[in-house]
C-alpha cells in the first residue's frame, strides 16, 4: 500500500492483489502502479486466456502504457496520450507475437487503466479500457461500473438478446470483440470522470468479477472499517473461495481529505515568535500539571481501595 499526500488536495492511498488462482498454471495478469508527471497511472491487464504467451502479452501491456505515457509531459493532453499509448503497445505486441514462433502468434491482452489527476480544478480519472477487465467507481457507499465489456456476451446484454442471468453461464462468455496484439488497428475506450472525497476505484480482471457478484465487491470496497490492504486481500480471497479458476488481478485507490491540521500547515505557513514561544510553554506545563493529577488521583484511589 501507498499513500501520495498532495498538499491542499485528497490524499490517495493505493493497494494491489495479483494471484495465480487455483487452476491456472501461469499467471496471465499483471498489475501496475506508477507516479508519472501525468499523475497516477493504475494499469490491470489480462493476458488472453487459451493462448502461449498470454503472460508476455499482460507484461508488455502494463510495460508500455507506462513506458509511452511516462516519457509524456505533465500538460499532454491525457485522451490523446492514452490513445497514442495503446496504438503503440498493440503494435509492439502484434510484432513481438510474430516474431516469437507459431505457438505465440495468438497472444494478447486486455487492459483497464486508471489515470488520476489533481489541480485548481478538481480531481478527476482518466478510464481508458480495451477487452473485459474492468474499471467500478465506489461513492457513497454504491458500486457503479465506468467500463463496458469489449465481449460477445456484452454485445448480447446490449441489444437485451439475453438477460444478465443468461450471461453468467452463456458458452461464449470468454469470447472478446476486442483485445491488444490481435489486430494492426485497434480502438480503446477513454472516458473522464471527475472523483470527490471519499469515492474509491477499483480496476480488475475477471478473474474477481467474473466469480465475486459485484454486491459483494461492492461490500467490501465501501466498508470504512477496512483498510485498502485489508479490502483489497479480502476481495482476493473472495476470489479464491469462489474456486479461484482464473488469475485475479486488483488494482484500489481510496481518495479523502488530509488532516485538518495539514491543510491548516499548508495554507499558512507557523511563525514562532516569543509570546507564541511562551504561550507553548505554558500549555506544556498546564498538560503536565494535568497529568500529574491524573496520577495522583488514580494513586489515591487505589490507595484508598485496598485499604477497604
Amino acid at each position: 500500500m501507498s499513500e501520495v499526500p498532495i498538499p491542499g488536495q485528497l490524499v490517495m492511498v493505493f493497494a494491489e492483489e495479483c494471484d495465480r488462482g487455483k487452476l491456472r498454471e501461469e499467471n496471465q495478469d499483471t498489475v501496475w502502479h506508477a507516479r508519472i508527471a501525468l499523475g497516477e497511472l493504475l494499469i490491470v491487464a489480462d493476458g488472453i486466456g487459451g493462448y502461449l504467451g498470454g503472460a508476455t502479452a499482460s507484461q508488455m501491456a502494463v510495460k508500455g502504457f507506462h513506458k509511452y505515457l511516462a516519457n509524456l509531459a505533465q500538460d499532454y493532453p491525457p485522451d490523446r496520450a492514452i490513445r497514442e499509448a495503446s496504438e503503440c503497445t498493440n503494435a509492439n505486441i502484434l510484432a513481438e507475437a510474430h516474431s516469437l514462433n507459431s505457438d505465440f502468434r495468438r497472444m494478447g491482452s486486455t487492459v483497464v487503466l486508471a489515470l488520476l489527476q489533481q489541480d485548481t480544478s478538481g480531481t478527476r480519472v482518466w478510464i481508458g479500457h480495451i477487452g473485459d477487465s474492468r474499471a467500478y467507481l465506489v461513492r457513497a457507499g454504491q458500486l457503479s461500473r465506468l467500463t463496458n465489456d469489449h465481449s460477445a456476451v456484452q454485445a448480447l446484454l446490449n441489444r437485451n438478446l439475453i438477460t444478465p442471468l443468461e450471461a453468467l453461464h452463456h458458452p461464449d462468455g470468454s469470447v472478446l470483440t476486442r483485445s491488444l496484439g490481435h489486430k494492426p488497428e485497434v480502438e480503446i475506450d477513454i472516458n473522464m470522470f471527475p472523483l470527490v472525497d471519499g469515492d474509491s476505484l477499483i480496476l480488475c480482471s475477471d478473474g474477481l468479477w467474473g466469480y465475486v457478484p459485484e454486491k459483494n465487491i461492492q461490500m467490501v470496497a465501501a466498508n470504512p472499517e477496512l483498510t485498502l490492504e485489508i479490502a483489497a486481500r479480502t476481495l482476493l480471497n473472495l476470489a479464491l473461495a469462489a474456486g479461484g479458476p482464473d488469475n485475479i488481478g486488483i488494482e484500489i485507490v481510496r481518495l479523502s481529505s488530509p488532516p485538518i491540521a495539514v491543510a491548516q500547515a499548508v495554507k499558512e505557513p507557523h511563525r514562532h515568535g516569543l509570546m507564541e514561544i511562551l504561550a507553548l510553554c505554558l500549555l506544556a506545563i498546564a498538560g503536565l500539571g494535568t497529568l500529574a493529577y491524573f496520577v495522583t488521583q488514580h494513586h489515591w484511589l487505589h490507595t484508598l481501595r485496598h485499604l477497604r
